[in-house]
């Protein structure tokens, strides 16, 4: 749990950063918003696309390999990331990057699933979910900060240096998936993890967690534009995503570990309806940042918390059916809700080329309000 911890916490850095210097990368290599958005969503999409097909390697050579794999492409697409000065190679850097982050969290989450029960899934859960938060707030402030002193290149060169380093230590690593012996072929895993899908908790779940990707990423990407226009300096930007990335971490562990007691149902249906409004009410606030960190941490609920929820649901059904094919239906439901977190910014960029700021939270509030409805009819696994 804590060299996961450590790489989820850099990961997370790593991507993060990226959000409070929109701004400057967009004005030195003359980039529009909405093709920034695609630099912004490309890592997501990579990272949606290759989930499956390293879950079931996960599954059949175990979860170490992947996990070390994954760091070490993660490192040098965030390296390339610091030398880019084209849209073109921004975008490649991004998608390395992802391919590798793909790697990493569908293994991740899937060796919680080999090692606690179904008691224990959500407090787990919980905790990668923390790690989050923790790598989100260092990469909203590092970003921001360095950003400002240094350039965004510079934040990118360390960072690639520190994601090495987080590397070397997973070698220390203990291997958890006890099933390698299996004779299941790869038709074999695809086949079970299929019927994961096929149940209705599962299908709504996976939605819950897309749309709520979608939203909070997507809403992410807009508020430095909305700062930018408020005359908002980058690190003060950088700052006001700082209680967000705190209320989801914390809220994540709280609410798994309250789910192994209760359920997962009604914190789903709660953190998704108190973001959703939270995200509703954010246009009518003034804009200054206090006002602005205080609402925009209420919306960090539809984010841990929510991955902590559904992925524990998602592994509590797949456990069910053979623990031998975690990693692919992990994979699976981590391809479809990186999907909707990747085509958040792309949706966010095009909504910021035809309206206003304030329009475009009003579209993902819209979705995360979406979300809590949906939720109401999920059945207690």
């Amino acid at each position: 749990m804590l060299l996961l911890s450590l790489g989820t916490t850099c990961i997370f850095l790593a991507l993060l950063s990226l959000i409070p210097l929109l701004p400057p990368i967009s004005e030195e290599l003359a980039i529009s918003k909405a093709e920034l958005g695609w630099v912004a969503g490309i890592f997501m999409i990579c990272m949606a696309l290759f989930q499956i097909p390293f879950g079931v390697l996960s599954d059949k050579f175990g979860r170490k390999p992947m996990l070390i794999i994954g760091l070490l492409i993660f490192s040098s697409g965030v390296f390339m990331l610091s030398k880019s000065s084209t849209f073109a190679a921004l975008l490649f850097a991004r998608a390395i990057s992802g391919i590798g982050a793909a790697i990493f969290f569908t293994t991740s989450f899937t060796m919680i699933g080999d090692m606690y029960r179904l008691n224990e899934r959500g407090q787990a859960m919980g905790i990668l979910a923390i790690a989050t938060g923790f790598g989100t707030v260092l990469g909203y402030s590092f970003g921001g900060v360095i950003g400002d002193l240094y350039g965004w290149r510079m934040v990118f060169l360390w960072l690639s240096g520190f994601s090495i380093i987080i590397c070397l230590l997973f070698f220390f690593l203990s291997e958890t998936n006890y099933c390698l012996k299996n004779n299941y072929c790869y038709s074999d895993i695809l086949s079970l993890s299929s019927n994961t899908f096929k149940i209705k908790n599962v299908i709504l779940v996976t939605l819950i967690a897309m749309l709520c990707n979608m939203a909070s990423i997507g809403s992410s990407y807009i508020i430095p534009f909305y700062a930018q226009e408020a005359g908002i300096s980058i690190a003060m930007t950088g700052l006001i995503f700082v209680p967000f990335a705190i209320t989801s971490s914390i809220g994540a562990l709280l609410c798994g570990k309250c789910s192994d007691k209760i359920g997962r149902k009604y914190p789903l249906v709660a953190v998704t309806l108190l973001s959703g409004v939270a995200l509703l009410l954010f246009p009518f606030l003034s804009v200054e940042p206090i006002s602005m960190a205080f609402n925009f941490a209420l919306v960090g609920l539809c984010f841990g918390p929510v991955v902590t929820l559904t992925s524990a649901m998602l592994v509590d059904q797949a456990a069910k059916i053979d623990t031998g094919i975690l990693g692919t239906s992990m994979g699976t439901f981590n391809m479809i809700r990186w999907m909707g977190a990747a085509f958040g910014p792309v949706l966010g960029g095009l909504l910021l080329e035809l309206y206003e700021p304030n329009v475009s939270l009003l579209v993902f509030a819209f979705m995360i309000l979406l979300a809590a409805i949906i939720s109401m009819f999920v059945n207690k696994i």
